[in-house]
Order: C-alpha cells, then structure tokens, then sequence
C-alpha cells in the first residue's frame, strides 16, 4: 500500500509507475489496475516457509529475484527502481545499481547496510541518527515529512466518540499466525466486551479467517475480506486493534483511537515511539516470548474517553499531509553518483550536436561528413520517434556525458571529448549488457579504430569478423 501511494503521487505528478510484482494478491491487483498503473508479473519462487517476513533472502534466492527483475525492467524504461521488501538487501540493491538503475531503498527497520541512491524511512519520529552506521546522511529521507499516507486519510478525521461502540480489528491483511481469533476468543471471555460491534477485516488466505466464520461470540462480528475505503471503514468506527505497520500511521493521521498489537521485531521501535508520543496504547506484544494480549490495558483504552481524546489530539498535531509529493521532488533533484544511463529526452539533442561535431568525433562514422543543424534536427527527432533505436545518455556523478545508442541489438558508444580518459565508455557497456541480460548484442567497428576494438573486447565483446563485435 505505501508503494501505491507513493505510485499514485507519481502519476498525480506527470510521471509513470510500473509494479513489478510476485503473487500479486488479486483484490491488490485489481486496485492497481484501477489507479491506470501497469502490474508487471514476476516468476514466482517457492514459498520459504521457515522463513520469517522481515528476514532477508540468502544471496541465492536474491540472485534469481533479481535476474527475474532485470529482465522484466529491459522492457521499460526505467530511471528509479523502488525497492520495498525485507528479503531484498545489499546483494540485490548492488545488482539492479551495477545495471546503472538508481535505487530508492524504503525501510523501517534500521538494521544494514544498503548501497541505495536514496533510502526513505517514512516513520514518524525516524532520525537520520537511526542510521548513521548503515547510511550516508545526505542520502536519507526520513521522518513525518515524508510519509507515505494517501491524502484521504487527511481530509475528514474521526469524530471522537463518548461511548465505544464499534470496534474495527485488522491486524494486517494476511494474519498468518492466525492471531486474529485469537484476540476475539479471548475478548469472548470478558463481559465488558459482549456489547461491541466487532468489524474484522481479515484476507481469506489467513488460518483466522475460517476459525472466525465458525466461531460463535457473544458479541456481534462482521468479517470483511477486503476494503476500498479505508479512510472510510476508519470513520466508521470509534476505536481499532490494530497491528504496529505502516496503517498505524494511516489511522494516526485519520485520528482513529488505536489499541495497538506488535507483531513483529521490527514494529517495536515505531510502536514505542507512537506510545510515547500518547498517539496508542499498546496492548500486546506477539513478537515476545511472554506473548499475550493485555485485557487490562484494552479495558482502560475502552472506558475512558479522556484517554481517547489525548490520542486524537495528540494525532492532528503530529501528521498534516501526505508526504509523497515531497519524496517524488526528491527522487527529481537527487544528484547521481558513479555512472549511470538515463533514458534520451528531446532536451538532449544539443548535446548530441556538440558531441558528434567535436573535432575528430565522427571519424569513423559510416556518415564521417558534418550535418547541419536542420539535418540533425529531422534525424534526431526521427529517432527518437523509432520504437526499434533507443538513446541513453551515459552520465557521470550526474553530469551528461555522451551517449549510447542501440539500433535492434547493434550497439553503438560516443564519449565527449571532456570526458574522456575516465573508462566511462567500458563502464557504460557494461551497465547495458547487465541491463539488458537476455540480449544478443553486436557492434560495427570501422578498420583503423583501434580504440574500439579494445573498449569492446575489454566488455567482453568477442570478434566475430572483419568489422563485427558479438556479447
């Protein structure tokens, strides 16, 4: 969800997103498709079930993952890749940056180190200090500032209710350990419980779902499988069990009273936070080996409006807005490091001029003789309207450098004279042929070019003829 929040800002800005996905759950699906953002569908692996959620991949599960990713993203043209998965972690990061993509990392747990253009840690009450043995200081985007909550969670807070009446419980979408029914089974015991409305918003796949189907409470419950108003199922509510997630701050900044649930290692740091900042009252910690849910605190948390009302309180002075617009301008102004290839724009093509009209430059072009500037113009707008060449521009720490141009699988390299002497032309085929790994590529080399014929062997080019190069 904070993916397609961050997506949905993106398109509201005049860009395009792409989700590059594995097991897609279909209602998820369905609300992407929605938004007018493409799904790409990754092979799936099989499921490790002895794996934790919050644990990375071994280096070769990482491996496979993202060859997978690399080769879906040839198809795209990319210029971010948004990466938010706890299995993927240096091994990947560093591969999808040795293809020249520049990478936002979003964590919420400070615990390794990432070789990430960008890292967002979008927790309220997350410092930059959280990360200084993992991070470069200037590279990071965290704090309220930029959350990653939709804008309908601003627009109308909850009412603060004088009695509890409707309980909302969502405990995350999925629940696999089935905790769900194990909160309602133990509420079942206590009488001051019997007159709430219970709403549970649980997927089919959890082991809770049936459980609670079955059941019989003593209290009313209505169990939903999925939701496409949120801010609208908070409203209607006057309180929520709720786990220590991302909608932890969705319901903060909705003002929705919230006896909290840890479920994970890494809620505890963001839940203590909200609990000290009096925005929840934790009321179990699973994550623990003492787990259980604590009647007491969730009795307190429903008898006493006042507590209810410092926490609404509290809310509407720590979340404003939605903090995506402000993560989207960053990805826009942050300068790239190393080398990089970025996807050829019209504003580019007095770049391409001076660069093929330096002294020398076209000497051993298959057109060696100056063009005009009209004749460059109709060329350059007319390639770039063939979907079969594609213009990258190779940059260096940001700055344009030449550019490379792919005709089918035929590769060709330009480096400005400026810029030369820095293996930069290496390094950018190198960044194509990982790019691009499922593909075949040539090159024509004139006679007497005996610089290219080292930079392309030196990439792993083979000679394959008098003038042709094949990877």
């Amino acid at each position: 969800m904070r993916c397609l929040t961050l997506a949905r800002a993106a398109v509201n800005l005049g860009h395009e997103a792409v989700f590059f996905v594995a097991d897609i759950d279909p209602v998820f699906q369905q609300r992407v498709t929605l938004e007018g953002i493409r799904i790409f569908s990754l092979p799936s692996e099989p499921d490790h079930a002895s794996t934790a959620i919050e644990e990375e991949h071994e280096p070769g599960r990482q491996q496979i993952e993202v060859d997978y990713f690399l080769s879906a993203a040839a198809h795209y043209q990319v210029d971010w890749v948004v990466v938010d998965h706890y299995g993927y972690g240096e091994y990947w990061v560093a591969s999808v940056k040795s293809a020249g993509y520049r990478v936002l990392f979003i964590e919420d747990w400070p615990h390794r180190k990432v070789s990430a253009d960008l890292l967002l840690d979008a927790r309220p009450g997350a410092s930059v200090t959280d990360y200084t043995d993992y991070f470069s200081p200037e590279n990071i985007l965290c704090g309220s500032e930029f959350n990653l909550i939709r804008d309908e969670f601003f627009s109308e807070p909850c009412h603060p209710a004088a009695e509890v009446r409707r309980v909302l419980v969502n405990l995350g979408g999925y629940d696999y350990r089935g905790l769900t029914a194990d909160i309602l089974d133990q509420l079942a015991k206590e009488s001051f419980c019997h007159p709430l409305n219970f709403t549970v918003l649980l997927s089919q796949s959890s082991p809770a779902f049936a459980r609670i189907q079955k059941a019989e409470y003593p209290f009313s419950v209505t169990l939903i499988d999925h939701c496409d108003d949120m801010a609208g199922l908070y409203r209607s509510h006057d309180v929520c069990i709720g786990a220590s997630g991302g909608s932890l701050w969705e319901r903060v900044a909705i003002q929705l009273p919230t006896a909290l649930v840890i479920v994970a290692d890494n809620q505890r740091l963001q839940a203590g936070y909200a609990e000290g900042m009096g925005l929840v009252k934790v009321v179990a910690d699973y994550a623990s080996s003492s787990a259980g849910f604590d009647i007491s605190a969730f009795r307190g948390f429903v008898e006493s409006h006042e507590i209810r009302q410092r926490m609404q309180a509290n809310s509407c002075r720590l979340l404003e807005k939605s903090g995506s617009p402000r993560i989207i301008e960053a990805l826009q102004t942050a300068k790239p490091e190393g080398v990089t290839l970025r996807v050829a724009t019209l504003n580019d093509m007095h770049d391409f001029y001076r660069w093929q009209t330096q002294p020398g430059a076209r000497r051993f072009f298959r057109s060696p003789q100056l063009p005009r500037w009209s004749q460059h113009h109709a060329w350059y707008q007319r390639v770039m309207s063939d979907p079969a060449t594609q213009l990258f521009i190779v940059c260096s720490d940001g700055a344009s450098a030449g550019y490379l141009r792919l005709d089918g699988s035929e590769v060709s390299i330009l480096i400005s004279r400026e810029f030369r002497g820095r293996k930069l032309a290496g390094r950018a085929l190198n960044i194509l042929t990982r790019r691009y790994p499922d593909t075949r590529f040539v090159a024509d080399v004139a006679a007497g070019n005996f610089a290219s014929r080292k930079l392309f062997k030196r990439a792993g080019f083979r000679k394959t003829g008098e003038r042709s190069y094949e990877y």
